[in-house]
């Protein structure tokens, strides 16, 4: 009886011990666990602001609105309607300002990250890692950076790229090529050739009603280029 009691106390101690060395490793592993689900769960991109408008994305063959601090994903395909200026980030790539009546499809792959812009305005500033590209594509062109700002506009029609800082390629379908460097830009209709040369994106800015009314959203009309204050 002496020697089951000794037995049956020591067994009691060994699954103590056993209990709180778990106990122990739960308490170390559990932040390990909780960091990585945060990570797996983490949003690709975020809406950060719309404004004098509505943003919405396409899913599920449908357009729902999107609000202030949704998660968007590559891939997702939004649109603003006729007012709508719209911010969206994407961790790793970069910033995207989406212009009224635009309609643009976000890219999928992080190295070779490719916008398709159906129509409208579009201003982006890359965030891009070492050695990834991205790329805005509509029917007519496809401009290209490398680390940079720039904008495209698109109604069907007529093109346009105007490089903020850095150079942008753009280039026509299984055509020539032209690079855009910072403050110049490029414009050019379906009909016509993609222009030999780049023109000083300064002209663009004296006066609204040109066709370029989204740059006013950041710059001063009349200002040469210059920034609004809020926007500097």
């Amino acid at each position: 009886m002496e020697r089951a009691g000794k037995d049956s106390r020591a067994g009691r101690a060994i699954r103590g011990r056993w209990a709180a060395t778990l106990a122990t490793a739960a308490l170390v592993a559990f932040p390990a666990f909780e960091a990585l689900a945060q990570a797996r769960t983490k949003p690709e991109g975020m809406v950060v602001s719309i404004r004098d408008g509505t943003l919405e994305r396409f899913r599920h063959e449908r357009w729902t609105p999107l609000r202030v601090g949704q998660a968007v994903s590559r891939g997702d395909r939004v649109r603003t309607d006729r007012t709508a200026v719209a911010t969206v980030t994407l961790d790793g790539i970069g910033r995207l300002v989406i212009g009224p009546s635009s309609d643009i499809e976000l890219g999928k792959d992080r190295q070779n990250f490719r916008m398709r812009l159906q129509r409208g305005f579009a201003w982006f500033q890359s965030k891009l890692r070492r050695g990834s590209n991205a790329y805005i594509t509509t029917s007519l062109a496809t401009a290209g950076v490398r680390g940079t700002s720039f904008s495209v506009c698109y109604d069907g029609t007529n093109f346009c790229a105007c490089t903020c800082a850095g150079e942008v390629n753009v280039a026509v379908p299984d055509g020539p090529a032209i690079d855009v460097g910072a403050g110049q830009y490029v414009a050019f209709a379906a009909a016509a050739p993609l222009p030999a040369s780049t023109s000083p994106g300064a002209t663009l800015l004296e006066k609204t009603g040109a066709g370029f009314d989204f740059c006013f959203n950041c710059h001063v009309v009349g200002g040469k280029g210059g920034l609004k204050q809020d926007r500097k």
